[in-house]
């Protein structure tokens, strides 16, 4: 591993450049492209420099530079990579955007995000066109056509990325303020619209929450023989602040698939010699549904990292697999502060973890007071005084949420506040509850009921609506419920709603259940109380989309 010494000055272009010129020949990056047809791609430290060099002198002639906003919509790919590294090599921001988006949630994240340039892949040119009309500070769209069919036409107006490409790979000069934003993670969004996480470049790693998941990877896989996976999407903060930029940094190799496949994975991990990969959701349960295998426990994984594993499935997936599973807490907003198991023993089947060295979490109510153990509450973290500079969570254009983020509470400190409900026990280890306000989680993907809502108010039969989580027996994750009321004098039928929400928003939040409602339940403020209308829950007369055998298009 190269001794480069990385400071809150060191640029992206640096720490690139220098591994490009001391670890040049290693393989940083295998991609499988298709792995039934064994088709995969092998990129090196050198590859990822000429490769990036290459699109950042092509980007910087549409007017990618310091301060300009590229907002980035593509596949798990070499190419997302590409893209990102050559926007921080020019010093402008990328906006990491869900592929599933459609509708009026992308059209308010490519706005928001004051984006000039679209980086879009081919597959996904209809959901861009559909708002392209609502998205006026859009000068250039790129478009990524990779594995696109041949008979696939460029829209007008829109400028190939492979063209692009084919520019000089001459080393990038550019200045970077280290004080401007180096990319935006948007999060679901709950009461409101999606909120953007903001990065900026004098924190090279890009926040540390990288910084922490870069010393663990030395800790527990120190280089030598290891390889981490990822089929989990690039744009969520697992897959890139987890697996993809801490394999870069430490120079671990890194293997990347399109998407996660259950039938698939454990072949993945034995061809490619895998010794680590993240777990999210539903993906244990969804593994271990599938048939038995005589080679089951046949890998080389030792270190498996999971977030909010079901507790029943932890020792049979461990038995199968031959492996053991890490459970661990960390959010995109989170300060970079973690609870893990790391460097503990005994620890209880289920749990998350404790806060790692000096970091101390607690429990806390809506009043700002620390509850006793096994008490449900808001999962806190504190917030030493003087790392209140590092430990900032900061959303672009909402300093309302920015300011609410780390508060004083009633014991005079300073706490950072998550907004996931947690317990903890009596020998301080801590377990998830469920997220604090109205996120619903489905299918691996945190959902805005906002999203939901503002898409189904906009029918011109619909009065208001309210979208909201459900669980199901038998069922680990979410479903998602919508009640709905009409206009006065007005019908409809469920499947006529979700026709109309096809198109509009991404398949994994169609609802799936509907209830047509006289009235949404309110508060004195007139703020709809979702609480209530989870407690009523599916009833008899409430309309499953799944038992009437309507189809969701994708």
């Amino acid at each position: 591993m190269s001794d480069f010494k990385i400071t809150e000055t060191t640029t992206f272009n640096d720490v690139v450049k220098n591994k490009a010129e001391i670890v040049g020949d290693k393989v940083f990056l295998t991609y499988v492209r298709d792995f039934d047809k064994g088709i995969d791609e092998k990129y090196t430290y050198r590859d990822m420099h000429l490769c990036s060099n290459r699109l950042a002198n092509g980007l910087s002639k549409f007017g990618l530079k310091a301060g300009v906003g590229l907002s980035l919509m593509e596949i798990n790919s070499p190419e997302f990579l590409f893209t990102l590294f050559a926007t921080w090599k020019l010093g402008g921001y990328g906006v990491l955007i869900n592929t599933a988006l459609k509708g009026v949630t992308l059209q308010y994240i490519i706005d928001h995000s004051d984006s000039e340039l679209l980086v879009i892949h081919w597959s996904m040119i209809d959901a861009y066109l559909d708002i392209k009309d609502e998205l006026p500070k859009i000068k250039y769209v790129i478009v990524e056509t990779n594995e696109a069919p041949a008979d696939f036409k460029l829209p007008d107006g829109m400028i190939s990325f492979q063209e692009v490409m084919e520019s000089t790979d001459d080393d990038i000069e550019a200045e970077i303020d280290f004080e401007e934003k180096s990319y935006l993670m948007y999060t679901s969004g709950t009461t409101g619209p999606p909120k953007a996480t903001t990065f900026v470049y004098k924190k090279t790693y890009a926040g540390n929450a990288l910084q922490t998941a870069s010393g663990l990877i030395r800790l527990f896989l120190g280089g030598g023989d290891d390889v981490m996976f990822t089929c989990l999407p690039l744009f969520h903060g697992n897959a890139l602040q987890i697996t993809t930029m801490p394999g870069y940094f430490t120079e671990t190799p890194v293997v990347l698939s399109k998407r996660f496949s259950a039938s698939r994975h454990w072949d993945i991990c034995r061809k490619y010699n895998v010794t680590s990969f993240n777990l999210l959701g539903a993906m244990p349960q969804f593994m271990l549904k599938q048939p038995e295998r005589p080679n089951d426990g046949e890998n080389k994984v030792k270190l498996i990292v999971s977030a909010a594993c079901p507790k029943e499935l932890v020792i049979p997936f461990e038995k199968r697999f031959n492996v053991e599973i890490k459970e661990f807490y960390g959010a995109v907003d989170g300060g970079g502060y973690i609870l893990g198991p790391f460097f503990q023993k005994n620890v209880p089947v289920g749990s998350m973890g404790k806060p790692l060295g000096a970091t101390k979490a607690g429990i806390m109510d809506d009043e700002g007071n620390l509850l006793q153990p096994n008490e449900v509450g808001e999962l806190v973290f504190l917030v030493n005084r003087g790392e209140v500079e590092m430990r900032k969570v900061t959303y672009y254009k909402d300093q309302e949420s920015t300011n609410e983020k780390i508060r004083e509470a009633n014991d005079g400190n300073l706490w950072l506040h998550t907004g996931d409900l947690a317990t903890m026990d009596s020998d301080g280890w801590f377990y998830f509850v469920d997220r604090k306000k109205d996120s619903i989680r489905r299918r691996s993907e945190n959902i805005s009921p906002w999203s939901i809502e503002r898409v189904i108010n906009q029918h011109e039969k619909v009065l208001e609506s309210a979208a909201f989580a459900v669980q199901i027996a038998g069922v680990v994750e979410d479903e998602v419920m919508v009640s709905v009321v009409l206009k006065p004098g007005e019908s409809m039928t469920p499947e006529e709603l979700l026709d109309y929400c096809q198109g509009k928003m991404a398949y994994f939040m169609v609802p799936r259940f509907i209830d047509f409602i006289d009235a949404l339940p309110k508060s004195e403020v007139h703020r709809t109380l979702k609480q209530v209308l989870k407690d009523n829950g599916v009833t008899e007369t409430t309309y499953d989309r799944e038992k009437a055998g309507y189809e969701v298009k994708k």
